[in-house]
């Protein structure tokens, strides 16, 4: 036996967001934090300046790390291979390091650039790294600022360690924060590769339905032609139990066969390719051809099927085919979920607006909880009961499909009715 293979969509590779370098969205908003706090500080230090250690005053030693930063984001647009930004976090540290070192005044101005270089590591780095640097950076403010020209034992050591556990409070929250937004971003992409798998597993299934569906129809064709020359030319040679073995597969010919067209027209419902060829015809008409599909299912269990239609047209615009599967599915339902010896009623009626036409049977009946849940695809009245649970759930796709109605009215004991209201063709006349 050879093997089917489908083609499964292929698994999207994507990079673990720890090793990845960051989006563009994420590059641009990070330039853009990085140059607005050089210049907030400019203006800070221009206003209120300070002179370092060397002789440089404050602002001075902010333009020299503009000069850096500008620098670094010149070799990233140019070299991205070269200078990458895990590597300019790295670069940060003894570079701002430096600018602190040279400048007068500890918690000063260049301490918000250590605050800076530690929140953009938390979302560069990857791992560990944030924590690490964290770590880093808060022990080279301590080793730094007790040598800082403005330094005084007594009134410094208090305020160092509020700004340690600052930077360390702000390090640590923003590496939870960023290694949040990374979990939510990568379960966001996975729930997207997933939807799109499923989505094209959904248009293999459908596919796979309709050619088995169709390749099904032809074979089965052939057999009820078989079977049907069969009988006419030997039914009276053949034995009893020939006989019903022979009816046997007619019936199960014909089950088989409206199992395939309820599989075709939910496979069509579904992937929104189902054609209603409208044209004006006479529901009467339709009614007619509708029970040869079902007839000697009616028949071998002792059913009997009784029509009651007006001599006057029932004219509607539809397509006699689905409209003829409606029926079928209903003839079909009243013929599984009654007993034998049941009358089946086809009965119809106009009214200025509507052509009404009703399906009864004088069965058991429905109860009432049921009525509007047996129209729901693969319900079932019973848990072993026989049927797809799709010849009702069909039957009323396809009636909404031509502007009409289906429901249900039953009293247990006494037998169930299905209505189907249909449009009135317009002027009403013969087709």
């Amino acid at each position: 036996m050879s093997e089917v293979v489908l083609p499964l969509p292929e698994s999207v590779s994507v990079a673990s967001p720890s090793h990845a370098e960051p989006s563009r969205y994420l590059t641009q908003a990070l330039s853009r934090l990085r140059w607005a706090t050089i210049a907030a500080l400019l203006l800070l230090t221009i206003l209120q300046p300070t002179t370092g250690r060397i002789g440089l005053p404050s602002w001075a030693l902010l333009l020299l790390f503009a000069g850096y930063n500008g620098l670094c984001q010149w070799l990233q647009v140019n070299w991205p291979t070269l200078h990458s930004f895990a590597r300019q976090a790295t670069l940060d540290l003894p570079t701002i390091g430096l600018v602190y070192a040279l400048s007068a005044q500890p918690g000063g101005a260049p301490f918000v650039l250590v605050v800076l270089a530690v929140v953009c590591a938390a979302v560069i780095l990857s791992s560990r790294g944030p924590l690490l640097y964290t770590a880093a950076a808060a022990v080279m403010v301590g080793a730094i600022e007790p040598t800082l020209p403005l330094w005084s034992s007594a009134g410094h050591v208090r305020e160092l360690g509020a700004r340690i556990i600052g930077l360390l409070v702000v390090g640590i929250g923003a590496t939870v924060l960023a290694r949040h937004l990374t979990l939510e971003q990568a379960a966001a992409r996975a729930n997207r590769d997933e939807a799109e798998r499923l989505t094209e597993l959904d248009h293999l299934r459908v596919a796979f339905v309709a050619t088995v569906s169709h390749d099904l129809q032809t074979p089965l064709a052939a057999t009820r032609v078989c079977l049907g020359l069969l009988d006419a030319s030997a039914a009276d040679r053949l034995q009893p139990e020939e006989r019903e073995l022979l009816d046997s597969a007619r019936r199960n010919n014909q089950h088989l066969g409206l199992l395939i067209d309820d599989l075709l027209a939910l496979n069509q419902l579904e992937a929104g390719t189902l054609r209603v060829d409208r044209q004006v015809l006479d529901l009467r008409a339709v009614v007619a051809d509708a029970p040869v599909t079902i007839h000697s299912l009616l028949e071998d269990k002792g059913q009997t099927l009784e029509v009651d239609l007006p001599a006057t047209p029932l004219t509607v615009v539809g397509d006699a085919r689905r409209l003829g599967q409606v029926i079928v599915n209903l003839l079909a339902n009243a013929h599984r979920h009654t007993p034998p010896g049941t009358r089946v009623m086809i009965s119809g009626r106009a009214t200025p607006d509507e052509v009404i036409l009703t399906v009864g049977d004088n069965g058991p009946g429905i109860a009432p909880e049921d009525l509007e849940a047996i129209f729901r695809r693969f319900h079932r009245l019973a848990a072993h009961g026989e049927g797809s649970g799709l010849g009702l759930a069909i039957a009323r796709e396809l009636v909404e499909l031509h502007g009409g109605r289906i429901w249900a009215e039953s009293t247990p004991g006494e037998g169930s009715v299905f209505r189907v209201a249909l449009p009135k063709a317009a002027g009403g006349g013969a087709p």
